[in-house]
């Protein structure tokens, strides 16, 4: 290796290159006459230093020279706390800010004097400054390399990053390519175009859900299939790890575009990788990576939120990015061509369907609903930026994004008509103002398990919808307990409060029974559908709680559009629900969806959708109606709206029964839509 010729070249002072002499960087070597500071150890730290200049192609400006280290767990001296000085610190400059600063270190050199023995016991020897490296080492969470050396003789070591105080000798280092090189010649970076849509040239495709799902998919050369067989992951921890790297992948993106654009320098992704990526170096970028994205995402939710974020973080402290290098490698192979970031909502959201939804079924129990299904909500209730949408069962909380890319679409319809038919200046993903307030305040989910919560965080961030209120939380707890007391919703208090939306739409999970008494109670003390005959039931079908929540979270006049088993619509058991229905809401929509709805997914179960409109004041006991296609309320007559999906697009195995670019929204869907609006709307 190169640091084996050591001849001490730099003895005197005075023979150092003046590229090095001169350089900011190393200033802390000399005195102020230009003598060594430690004239034993530092001709060492000078030649190791070219060294890795030279041979290893690392850039001065990614070294640091005697850094300052405070150790957790350190040595005490005189009651205080040991500061130790780095000699030398080599930082990744990938991470590089806007003004050149670096915070990632990746190598640490340990110089010695030359006349000290090789393994020698004497003081301030071999071993204490092995010691001293292992100390500086674990301080520094992303170092990957360790070097020591008494000119005369250098061991270089890898640290263990499962047990961070463990280093292993290695035989050498891989060649260092900076953040400059790796912009020349990689296939995936970032460069100023003024003739692109935001003056960026990303490099970047955008994925069609085909090749999302071979990606990611359990194909044999899928991200899946990678983490299974290099790693033994379990399903739902392959899928808690493609999660982290999709959040990491998407936040590189945006990083890199952003230093681009502040720096006017191109830049390669952390996500791109060549024949000269260090494989060590590309685990710890993609690792720190994803804790900067983690470090994003609580300051930006702390904006708007303020400190108490852990029920709304995708990933607390603990979570990481960290497996072994080949792995890693493999999965940035996959996923650097594409862009998460111009990628449709379609896309990701169908891709979470397909990818994620038979992990968490036999996992967790979650049913993730199909995107013809979302895209007939959607467009039956025809959300606006003037509403305040729900999902109280959110799942992976892609009901939000496709209420965002809905009204996201009408606002720049909005925005080119208002602009004399004319797209110049207005951007697709922030067509108005009021698209903006709506997408920043106006999205609210919850979702009771923390490992679909990751899935939901990420998707919405994806999706652009950073400040989504996302929140860990049991929609069918006390309310109280879920308000904080506060009992008035909408116009102060938009989200999960009384009357806290304009619009809510939720799948909510089906076959268990509600049977908490306190809750029971809860609900019976509002008048709720579990008080009957003035009394409390002593259970409730959990589906037939969320209608209640969901008509107590929605403000009067707000819509409604829920899934349900055709049980809750038909049998006689179920007949008093249907009138407690009935006085809180008028019935606006019942469209009954195909038996091959949920059958892909493992659900058997009949299902229709539900669309309901919060009265003003519910019906007193003697108003209860029966649920058919015309009901009398008082002296007003209304409508409903009924109709039946054949074709929901793909038959009971998930085999596509239309094209595919029809199929997030089939024919009969469209029809669906199309005809409640001309026929009765809202």
């Amino acid at each position: 290796m190169p640091f084996s010729d050591f001849t001490n070249p730099y003895q005197n002072p005075a023979n150092i290159p003046q590229k090095y002499r001169q350089h900011i960087n190393l200033q802390k070597l000399f005195k102020a006459d230009g003598s060594y500071v430690r004239p034993a150890e530092d001709p060492v730290t000078m030649w190791a230093l070219q060294i890795l200049v030279e041979e290893y192609g690392v850039p001065i400006q990614a070294m640091e020279l005697e850094l300052n280290s405070d150790f957790a767990e350190g040595t005490y001296q005189g009651g205080r706390r040991y500061q130790g000085r780095a000699d030398l610190v080599v930082y990744d400059d990938r991470y590089a800010d806007s003004v050149g600063n670096l915070d990632v270190a990746f190598i640490m050199v340990e110089a010695m004097e030359p006349n000290k023995k090789v393994d020698g016991t004497e003081g301030e020897g071999w071993v204490d400054h092995l010691n001293r490296l292992n100390a500086y080492m674990s301080a520094s969470p992303s170092a990957r390399y360790a070097i020591l050396t008494n000119g005369k003789h250098t061991v270089i070591y890898r640290r263990d990053l499962d047990y961070p105080r463990k280093l292993e000798i290695i035989g050498d280092l891989q060649k260092y390519e900076s953040a400059r090189e790796a912009a020349q010649h990689s296939f995936y970076t970032v460069i100023l175009n003024p003739s692109e849509p935001d003056g960026i040239q990303t490099g970047l495709t955008p994925l069609t859900r085909d090749k999302f799902r071979e990606v990611l998919g359990d194909t044999r050369s899928g991200c899946h299939s990678i983490l299974r067989d290099n790693e033994g992951l379990q399903p739902q921890e392959a899928v808690d790890a493609m999660v982290k790297f999709l959040f990491a992948k998407w936040y590189d993106e945006q990083a890199t575009i952003d230093l681009v654009k502040q720096t006017g320098e191109s830049r390669a992704y952390v996500f791109s990788v060549s024949n000269e990526t260090d494989p060590e170096r590309l685990l710890v970028q993609v690792r720190d990576t994803f804790e900067k994205a983690k470090q994003w995402e609580r300051e930006t939710l702390a904006k708007k939120f303020g400190d108490d974020l852990g029920v709304r973080l995708a990933f607390n402290e603990a979570d990481v990015l960290q497996f072994k290098p080949h792995t890693t490698m493999e999965i940035v192979k996959r996923l650097q061509p594409w862009s998460l970031r111009k990628s449709s909502a379609d896309v990701k959201g169908g891709v979470f369907e397909d990818f994620l939804s038979k992990t968490f079924r036999d996992d967790l129990g979650q049913y993730f609903t199909p995107t013809p299904v979302i895209n007939l909500m959607v467009g039956i209730l025809q959300p606006t930026v003037n509403d305040y949408v729900g999902d109280p069962a959110c799942g992976s909380a892609r009901m939000l994004t496709h209420i965002l890319d809905y009204v996201r679409k009408q606002e720049y319809a909005k925005a080119i008509a208002n602009n004399s038919g004319n797209t110049e200046g207005i951007n697709p993903e922030e067509p108005t103002e009021e698209f903006i307030k709506f997408r920043d305040n106006h999205l609210f989910g919850a979702e009771y398990s923390r490992n679909v919560m990751h899935v939901a965080r990420v998707n919405t961030l994806m999706n652009g919808a950073q400040y989504a209120d996302l929140k860990v939380m049991d929609s069918l707890e006390r309310l109280g307990s879920i308000t904080g007391g506060i009992t008035e919703g909408l116009p102060e208090r938009p989200g999960f409060y009384l009357g806290g939306f304009t619009m809510i739409l939720t799948n909510p999970p089906f076959g268990s029974k509600l049977t908490n008494e306190s809750i029971l109670k809860d609900f019976a003390g509002r008048d709720g559908v579990t008080k009957k005959n003035g009394k409390v039931v002593k259970s409730i079908p959990q589906e037939v709680a969320f209608v209640n929540r969901c008509l107590e979270f929605i403000a009067p006049n707000g819509k409604l559009a829920i899934i349900l088993p055709d049980g809750v619509l038909a049998t006689s058991s179920m007949q008093d629900v249907r009138h407690w229905i009935l006085r809180w809401a008028r019935l606006k929509a019942v469209i009954s969806l195909p038996q091959a709805t949920f059958a892909p997914y493992g659900a058997g179960v009949k299902t229709s959708l539900v669309f309901l409109e919060k009265r003003e004041n519910p019906l007193i006991v003697e108003g209860q109606l029966e649920l058919g296609l015309e009901v009398i309320e008082a002296d007003e007559n209304y409508l409903v709206y009924m109709a039946q999906i054949n074709d929901i697009g793909y038959d009971t195995k998930g085999r596509l029964t239309v094209s595919e670019d029809v199929s997030a929204k089939p024919p009969e869907i469209e029809e669906a839509v199309n005809d409640f609006n001309e026929k009765l709307g809202w």
